[in-house]
């Protein structure tokens, strides 16, 4: 991978307290090359030294054109306290039985969709230091986006008096910017889909479209964003389906793109609106939804006007595409979110992970498993994992510890090792 491109700044926000400019010796040897500095005049000899050394400084984003910063959510499971001895830590839950993840990958993509020219900056304050930094870095990163780094007032301090806890926690932060710097995925590849999701993502519909992305994310299906308002026939390229949460159906063009796209092979999911669709009634008997089979492909009509539940939306979708088309399937790997990206070759691809909870034995502990397995769809023959704290694995024939990759003739299985936040698999056929 290439090294850190010349005209991406990576961002943090400079603590307040930091007001000697001898400070700025701790991010001389990192990427980190823009710094958020909102009163300058009170940290005038900060800001000369980083100018001196070649490091921009800003103090309010409407000096950075062709970046867009969007408030995002301290990421990570949601764990409680319990008064159980055996069980530290329980997680609350979501629909699915999982804990409920915050996340900003889903939000990441929706913008860089609507904005496909602008860099996506997420501005998020620590909520649960010090373990999550890495955590935030990645879950930011994989999808896409910048974190703009920012401390809590007690990390700042810590580093500024040296302390030992305070400066592993700053080392594993550095650690992970600088894996996403030199990895940088998001240039050399391009997101691998089996459903699109087209909307206006806007108005009346914009509640529900965001919340099935959101929960979309959650079954760890591949997805691709499909704003209507650049919708074009090659938006369809390469997927077996298309939803269509908002509440009327499209006209025009787009219609019809949406027909032939059924007509040649193709899953339409829709709105009880687009009732009177053309095609024969399909031979099913599913409790939301009336079938319709034109040409190859078939039209899934929601039944009731009011089915706008999007947890139900979007796990409906995952079971009408069924798992047959799945790019990515996990066992034991608890809450995580995944990210399937390839080469323009369609040689290469990436599997990013970002774990944040995982369960054993009734207790819920916010780090990755200890024996995941993945499955990956495509005819690779070469895999090598890679983490923030580890030297690459390459995963070959199943070890002792079952470590490994089994090749099949349309898929790899990926047994891996323990992990923390992080992995990602470097494929290659």
């Amino acid at each position: 991978m290439s090294g850190i491109m010349s005209s991406e700044l990576i961002p943090m926000r400079w603590p307040s307290q930091w007001r000697d400019s001898s400070a700025l010796q701790r991010i001389s040897k990192t990427p980190i090359n823009c710094l958020l500095i909102e009163n300058p005049d009170s940290l005038r000899s900060v800001v000369e030294q980083a100018q001196k050394n070649g490091i921009r400084v800003v103090h309010a984003m409407s000096e950075l054109p062709g970046i867009l910063v969007i408030n995002g959510v301290w990421p990570g499971a949601k764990l409680t306290q319990t008064s159980s001895s055996s069980h530290k830590d329980s997680a609350s839950s979501g629909p699915t039985g999982l804990p409920w993840v915050e996340s900003n990958g889903w939000a990441i993509r929706l913008v860089s969709a609507l904005n496909p020219k602008s860099t996506i900056w997420v501005d998020v304050t620590p909520k649960d230091p010090p373990e999550s930094y890495r955590l935030c870095v990645a879950d930011v990163a994989a999808f896409g986006g910048t974190w703009i780094i920012s401390l809590d007032n007690q990390l700042a301090a810590g580093i500024e008096r040296g302390d030992g806890e305070s400066m592993a926690t700053w080392k594993g932060l550095i650690e992970s910017v600088e894996f996403f710097a030199t990895h940088n995925y998001r240039t050399d590849y391009v997101g691998a889909a089996v459903v699109g999701v087209l909307s206006s993502y806007s108005g009346d519909n914009q509640t529900l479209s965001w919340e099935v992305l959101k929960l979309l994310t959650r079954t760890t299906e591949q997805y691709r964003v499909i704003p209507s308002g650049s919708f074009s026939a090659n938006s369809l390229s390469g997927i077996q389906a298309v939803l269509c949460p908002d509440s009327d159906p499209p006209g025009g063009g787009v219609r019809k793109d949406l027909l032939d796209f059924v007509q040649n092979g193709g899953l339409l999911i829709t709105r009880s609106a687009w009732r009177g669709m053309p095609g024969i009634p399909a031979n099913w008997d599913n409790p939301r939804y009336e079938g319709h089979v034109l040409g190859k492909g078939t039209i899934a009509v929601a039944k009731s006007k009011d089915a706008a539940d999007a947890y139900l939306i979007a796990n409906d979708t995952v079971a009408l595409v069924s798992h047959r088309f799945d790019l990515l399937r996990f066992w034991d790997a608890g809450s995580l979110n995944a990210y399937l990206s390839k080469a323009p070759d369609g040689k290469r691809a990436v599997a990013q992970m970002v774990f944040y909870a995982w369960e054993m034995n009734g207790a819920t502990a916010a780090h990755g498993p200890e024996n995941a397995t993945v499955r990956v769809a495509g005819r690779y023959r070469t895999a090598q994992l890679l983490t923030f704290d580890k030297q690459p694995i390459t995963l070959g024939p199943p070890d002792d510890h079952g470590i490994g990759m089994v090749i099949y003739e349309d898929s790899v299985e990926l047994h891996l090792p323990p992990l923390t936040h992080y992995g990602a698999v470097e494929l290659d056929v």
